[in-house]
Parts: structure tokens; sequence; C-alpha cells
């Protein structure tokens, strides 16, 4: 016998991504497994309902990819030892996919392309060397360097924060623009990365919309209409022909 964990609804709605889409499959089948056992029913049925669970994420995990969650059959404990052990590689598999997928939505701050982060190593090796051929003091030079590797190691987070490496470059590009022979090529690397950034940010949050269910139409509001009382017609005078008008 089949139980339903999971509606036709529930499916279609699914986020497209695979860690994601995973994620939310196996939360609402084992709430719904959750749901369906309780102290009332038998044994046989809890294990059916658990094997449905089992057979249902396992399939899903396969199919989007995730090769952390192992199928477990055999144990010493019987069915409940396998059902166990299958439960926490499930969950370790969450765990880690979530852990993955932190700050994801963050609005301030971005995911880089490797592409991104290629050209962006390009511009501050361009802008390290206008600074070691310019004619500034080597303190000077010292403390331009090590806002670079604050950029740089900035760049080196898998998000990239908007308030934290917009600070740096702002410092940068003061600080430049204070020097007569490198402020026009120095200033123009700095708005290259800025551009860059940008532009992955754009992309981002474009694609963040398209893989967003679309939203579900409210139901109309249910107009009442004021209640029309129509007043009875007044009776018609019944007048017999017959009798005697007086006069």
């Amino acid at each position: 016998m089949s139980y339903e964990l999971i509606s036709d609804e529930e499916y279609s709605n699914l986020p497209l991504e695979d860690d994601r889409c995973f994620i939310e499959f196996e939360s609402i089948c084992r709430r719904n497994m959750t749901r369906m056992i309780d102290q009332d029913t038998s044994t046989s049925f809890d294990q059916t309902v658990r094997e449905q669970y089992m057979s249902a994420v396992y399939a899903v995990a396969q199919e989007c990819n995730v090769t952390d969650v192992l199928w477990y059959s055999g144990s010493p404990e019987g069915f409940n030892g396998d059902f166990r052990s299958f439960s926490l590689s499930v969950q370790g598999a969450v765990a880690r996919m979530r852990i993955r997928l932190r700050g994801q939505n963050h609005p301030y701050s971005v995911l880089l392309t490797s592409s991104t982060r290629t050209k962006v190593e390009h511009y501050v090796s361009r802008i390290r060397d206008l600074i070691e051929k310019s004619e500034m003091d080597p303190e000077r030079k010292k403390r331009l360097d090590e806002r670079l590797d604050l950029l740089l190691k900035e760049f080196g987070n898998r998000r990239v924060s908007f308030a934290s490496t917009m600070a740096i470059l702002v410092g940068l590009t003061t600080t430049i623009a204070g020097v007569v022979t490198i402020a026009a090529d120095g200033q123009k690397a700095v708005a290259q990365i800025m551009a860059l950034i940008g532009a992955d940010k754009e992309t981002e949050e474009a694609a963040a919309q398209r893989l967003s269910p679309p939203l579900k139409a409210l139901p109309a509001p249910e107009v009442k209409r004021p209640a029309i009382h129509v007043k009875p017609a007044r009776p018609k005078p019944n007048y017999d022909l017959d009798e005697d008008i007086p006069f």
C-alpha cells in the first residue's frame, strides 16, 4: 500500500536548484511521515510509511546528485536500525547543504564568478605595480599594499560583502587620487573592480527571480451585495360591479 508523503502541488512548487529541492522535499516527506505515525497506528503501518519515506528520499537524493545520502539494509537491529542509520545520513546531508547555502539570499553580499575573481586579481596586481612605481614614500606604499591584501582576503570569501569591499575600494580611490602620477590609471582599475561586482550582483538577482516559484493569486474577495427589500404591491380594490354605488 502507498501513502502520499507529498502532494502533486508540493511537487510542482519545489525549487529548481538541486540542493534546495532536496532539502524541501525531505522536509515535507518527514513532516508528513511524522504526522501519519502515532501511538494508535500499528507497527506494520509505521514500517510501511517509513519504508516509503526512505525510498522516496533516496530516489530524490540520487536525482539531485546528493551523494551523502546512503541506503542502509541488513542492520543487526533489523529495520529500525536501517531506518535510524538512513535518517542520520539524511540529516547530515541536509545540514551540510544548509551550511553551503547560508547567506545566499543576503542582499548586501554577492557570489562572484570565477571569471570575475580572476579579473579582480589582475586589477589588484595592476594597482600594486602603479603603487610600486610611484614616488610615494615607503610607509604610504606599505599602507596601500595592506589595503590591497585586505581586499584580496575579502574576495577569498565565498560571498563578498558590499560594506567591507566598498570601504576598502573607496579608501584606495581617495589615496590614489592624491598621487598625480598614478591617479588616472589607479582610479580606472578601482572603477573596473566596482563594475565587475555590480554586474555579478545584477546577474545573481535576475537568476533568483527566475528560480522563485510564482506567487499564488489570492482568491477574489467575496462581494456581498446589499439585500434589496421589495415592498409588497398594494392590493387593488375589489369593486363589485353589481353593487349599487350611492350618490
